[in-house]
């Protein structure tokens, strides 16, 4: 993290002053809202007919936010009863984890309130998880200062003067660390400009904090940024770390065991034990197919592979695309929010699940307002798809990955050699999938045309979906020889295979041997620098669907399944 002392002193003066102007919604109210209240009064789940995602319906009751008057606002007051009382927000569900907003949140919303509780235009708000009941500063603030601070300022790279390694060090200004006033410290107020702000921190090359580490950082420094002493910062490399649980930890904690054959080979429902959620996975039996299409197919694409032999083995593929139900089980953590919520008891697969890396907060709706429940998943990058399945896994203690090109395709044909897998005839294809003349410009809910003969739905068409290879340009030779259980392996971030077609696509795109190839256009709206490697907010027809080899893997081969370093060192350097 890196602060120009002396070379902007003016700069930083006058930023200073600005931010402890009044209270701002974006850096101030919209954390608290965020991480203690947006779980439980939003559009899938208003308790109490209450929302605080969208600034319209936060301000329809005549009581829950009256400008100039916190008092009489119960957004507020209720916050200030006795914590048995059954009107306390929030709710105090579990002793252990559950906790009051702090007073210097409860101060915060107060001024903001009789401030004239402004809330700027087209923010929407975003559920994000709860924080400790109790921060401690080696689980979760050490490891947000050694993978964005320290690497700038410690012994051995001292940059402005700072270094952050040591609490003699860190401490050593009163302006970079002011304990109990966040608004007075350098180390938090610099990290919350606007990222075209010169001042802005981390600086240009690396990611900004999240949201929840942003809201951490605030929370430490306002209960007095206790340092142990002794503790001395090592710098980190997130390329080491955003895996969370290495692949091969993972496999070796769920106990697989390689070569392990599934006998019961029957389509079955997964549930997710945590939430009220399952998913049906198809049975396909292997064998050998012709993957790609005919060199003198008239209608073929120009990245449509030539027709050659391969064979694959036995797999499940899920009935359907996932959708948001599912996926934000991870993504925001609502897995763990429910546990928690419901006083679960912890178990072994909650430790394994957690310990699963989970996508930093996105930066709007990801779904921009097509709709969530009972809909497809879109815009996540291919390395996020794999990471849900490694979750997955760790969740419900099966295998799951995503398919390979050649078991999607094969999946697809479902024994085929036609276009698409219900023939030649692309005036039928309304029947059987979503697509540009019939989707009303936008993905619709998932199993709602013809199941292809597999009773796979949607293989054409609603969204793209990503499968493990890379995306090469296809050969104009075909290979005499059978491939077994083929995949190209990504050695570079783009391109990435996507097949299928979606809701934004013609009749060409839908055909059983159509690809596509990712780009970096699909991050186009990203406003981080770099891009985010979880989101790419400009693929509105991308989602995935996952499957279950019947066979175990070897630990050595999980990484070719699961993210890998190779996935990692792939991303652009923070």
């Amino acid at each position: 993290m890196k602060l120009h002392i002396s070379l902007f002193t003016s700069l930083l003066i006058f930023s200073l002053q600005a931010v402890n102007a009044s209270i701002d919604f974006v850096r101030d109210v919209q954390p608290i809202l965020e991480h203690n209240c947006v779980s439980c009064h939003r559009a899938d789940n208003a308790k109490g007919d209450i929302r605080l995602d969208k600034k319209k319906f936060a301000f329809e009751s005549e009581d829950l936010i009256i400008p100039g008057n916190a008092e009489d606002s119960s957004l507020y007051w209720t916050t200030t009863l006795p914590q048995d009382d059954e009107l306390f927000m929030p709710p105090i569900k579990n002793e252990e984890k559950d906790y009051p907003l702090t007073n210097a949140e409860k101060a915060v919303l107060k001024q903001w309130i009789d401030d004239g509780a402004d809330w700027p235009d087209g923010i929407v708000l975003e559920t994000k998880k709860r924080l400790p009941k109790e921060i401690s500063f080696v689980e979760d603030i050490q490891p947000i200062l050694e993978l964005n601070c320290v690497a700038c300022h410690y012994d051995g790279k001292v940059k402005g003067d700072l270094r952050l390694d040591t609490y003699e060090h860190a401490f050593a200004s009163d302006h970079i660390i002011a304990p109990g006033k966040p608004l007075d410290s350098d180390l938090y107020v610099l990290c919350t400009l606007p990222q075209e702000d010169e001042m802005f921190m981390p600086p240009e090359g690396n990611d900004p904090l999240s949201s929840t580490d942003l809201f951490m950082l605030r929370r430490w420094i306002e209960e007095g940024a206790d340092w142990p002493q002794g503790v001395t910062l090592v710098p980190q490399k997130k390329s080491f770390t955003l895996l969370g649980t290495l692949p091969k930890d993972l496999y070796k904690e769920l106990g697989f065991k390689s070569g392990e054959v599934q006998d019961d080979f029957t389509s079955y429902h997964q549930s997710i034990k945590t939430s009220d959620l399952d998913f049906e996975m198809m049975p396909v039996k292997g064998g050998q197919f012709s993957m790609g299409s005919q060199a003198d197919d008239g209608d073929r694409g120009e990245n449509e592979h030539v027709a050659h032999p391969v064979k694959v083995s036995d797999f499940w593929m899920g009935k359907y695309e996932v959708t948001w139900d599912e996926y934000e089980l991870w993504m925001i953590n609502l897995d763990k929010d429910n546990r928690e919520y419901n006083k679960v008891e912890s178990t072994p697969a909650d430790e394994l699940s957690d310990a699963v890396t989970k996508p930093t907060s996105p930066y709007t709706d990801m779904s921009f307002g097509m709709g969530k429940r009972g809909y497809p998943a879109i815009c996540m990058t291919q390395l996020s798809a794999k990471m849900y399945c490694m979750w997955l896994s760790a969740r419900t203690g099966k295998f799951y990955r995503l398919p390979t090109e050649a078991e999607w395709e094969y999946a697809c044909k479902a024994g085929t050699n036609t276009a698409y897998s219900f023939g030649n005839d692309a005036s039928e294809l309304s029947n059987h999938a979503w697509h540009l003349g019939n989707s009303r410009f936008q993905y619709q809910k998932v199993g709602q045309k013809s199941p292809n003969p597999l009773g796979l739905y949607d293989m054409h068409g609603n969204v793209w979906e990503w499968v493990l290879d890379k995306f090469s340009p296809p050969s104009k030779t075909a290979p005499a020889e059978v491939l077994v259980d083929p995949l190209n392996l990504p050695d570079t971030l783009y391109s990435r295979t996507v097949r299928g077609g979606s809701w934004d696509d013609g009749a060409k795109s839908h055909r059983s041997a159509a690809r596509l190839g990712s780009e970096e256009s699909w991050k186009q709206q990203d406003p981080q620098i770099p891009k985010s490697v979880w989101y790419h907010t400009d693929a509105l027809f991308v989602g995935f669907r996952v499957v279950r080899p019947r066979t175990i893997p070897s630990v050595d081969d999980i990484e070719k399944f699961w993210p890998s370093e190779a996935d990692i060192s792939a991303i652009p350097s923070r």
